[in-house]
C-alpha cells in the first residue's frame, strides 16, 4: 500500500504538472482548451468555467489536456474547423505554438525547483556514515555506511565535528552510539583505537544538512537542479552515442524504486520526486513524434518549409515515433524484469 500511494502522488504529481504546463501557456495565449483533467478514465465530478470543462478522473494519474487544433472537443457541438477557429493551436503564430508544447517539459523542472527547496527548508539530515574501513573498530562495532548519528553517550550530535570530537576524546574507553537505520534505532558499543593520542573509530562521515532560510533554499535548489538536469543530459548522449551502457527503468522499475526510496522516509522521496521530473521533463524534449520534443521538431521544420507537412506525413511520423516508443517500453520491462529476477 505504501508503494502504491508513494507512487500515486510522486509520478500523478510529475505527469499532472507537466499537463498544467500546456494549459497555463494555452489559456494565456488565448487557445481555446476543451477539457483539463485530473487523472485519468470515467469522470468523478466535472464542471465548465470559461468555455473550459475541468474534470477529475477515477484513476489519479496525472491527468490531460484538449486544445482546439490539436484535440477532439469534449462537446462536438463546439467543433469549429482549424482554419476558421482564430483561438485554435494551428492559429496562434510560431513562438506562441513552441512555447505551448515546450512549456510541459519545463513545468516539470519547476517542479523539481519546487521540490529541492522544500528540501532545503524543511529538512534536517544529521551526519552520515558514508564508509566503513575493512577490520576496523567501527566495523567491529557494526557501524555500515548509510547510518545517520543520533547521539553518543546519550547526548545528541547534530554534526559531524561534534561526533569526531566525542570519538578522539574517548580513546581507549567504550561509548555507546546511537544511529537510525532504515528508519530503526540500533545502539552500538564500539571503542575508539588510540592515534596519535586521539581516539579512531576508521569510518567516513558526511557534512549534517541543517534547514536553509527560503532564498537560500531557492537559490540551492535552482543550483542542483540546474546540475542534475546538465549530468543527465550527458548521461543520455552518452547512452545514445554507446559511450556509455544503457541503465533505464520501466514502469516495473520505477514502481519498485518509489516503494523502496518511501520506506527510507519523505526527505529520500523528495530527491527521488526531483529526479523522475528531470528526467520526464528531459525525456519529453527527446526529437521524437508523439513526445513534446517531436512536436517542437515538426513545428520548426513546418516553418522552414514554410507550409505544414500532409497529414499522411505527419501521421507516419507519429506512427513511427509511437513504435519507437513502444520498443524503448518493451526494452525497459525486460530489464527489469531480469534485474529482479522476475523469469525465475
Amino acid at each position: 500500500m505504501v508503494t502504491l500511494i508513494a507512487f500515486v502522488v510522486v509520478f500523478g504529481t510529475a505527469v499532472l504538472f507537466h499537463e498544467l504546463g500546456h494549459f497555463l501557456v494555452a489559456k494565456a495565449s488565448g487557445i481555446r482548451v476543451f477539457e483539463f483533467a485530473v487523472g485519468f478514465g470515467p469522470a468523478l465530478a466535472s464542471t465548465t468555467w470559461r468555455g473550459t470543462k475541468y474534470s477529475l478522473r477515477v484513476f489519479p494519474l496525472g491527468g490531460f489536456v484538449k486544445m482546439a487544433g490539436m484535440d477532439e472537443p469534449v462537446d462536438y457541438a463546439e467543433d469549429v474547423p482549424a482554419d476558421d477557429d482564430p483561438r485554435s493551436f494551428q492559429a496562434k503564430s510560431l513562438p506562441v505554438r513552441l512555447g505551448t508544447i515546450a512549456a510541459g517539459p519545463l513545468m516539470n523542472l519547476v517542479l523539481a525547483v519546487l521540490l529541492f527547496s522544500l528540501y532545503f527548508m524543511l529538512v534536517t539530515v544529521p551526519p552520515m556514515v558514508t564508509t566503513v574501513e575493512p577490520n576496523s573498530p567501527a566495523e567491529i562495532a557494526g557501524l555500515l555506511p548509510g547510518d545517520t548519528f543520533i547521539s553518543i553517550n546519550g547526548e545528541e550530535v547534530i554534526d559531524a565535528d561534534q561526533v569526531v570530537g566525542k570519538i578522539q576524546q574517548a580513546a581507549g574507553q567504550e561509548i555507546e552510539i546511537v544511529v537510525r537505520r532504515q528508519g530503526s534505532l540500533h545502539t552500538i558499543k564500539a571503542v575508539p583505537q588510540e592515534v596519535g593520542g586521539q581516539g579512531r573509530l576508521g569510518f567516513g562521515i558526511s557534512e549534517a544538512k541543517p534547514r536553509y532560510p527560503f532564498l537560500t533554499s531557492v537559490r540551492a535548489a535552482a543550483v542542483q537542479t540546474w546540475r542534475l538536469t546538465a549530468q543527465l543530459v550527458g548521461d543520455i548522449t552518452r547512452m545514445i552515442t554507446g559511450k556509455q551502457q544503457v541503465e533505464i527503468s520501466g514502469p516495473i522499475g520505477i514502481v519498485h524504486i518509489v516503494g523502496e526510496t518511501a520506506r527510507h522516509g519523505v526527505p529520500q522521496l523528495l530527491i527521488l520526486a526531483v529526479i523522475l521530473n528531470i528526467n520526464l521533463g528531459l525525456l519529453n524534449l527527446l526529437p521524437v513524434p508523439v513526445l513534446d520534443g517531436g512536436w517542437l521538431l515538426i513545428l520548426v521544420l513546418e516553418a522552414i518549409r514554410g507550409k505544414p507537412l500532409a497529414p499522411e506525413t505527419r501521421g507516419i511520423a507519429q506512427f513511427i515515433g509511437l513504435a519507437l516508443l513502444i520498443m524503448l517500453m518493451l526494452f525497459a520491462t525486460f530489464k527489469d524484469l531480469a534485474r529482479f529476477s522476475l523469469f525465475s
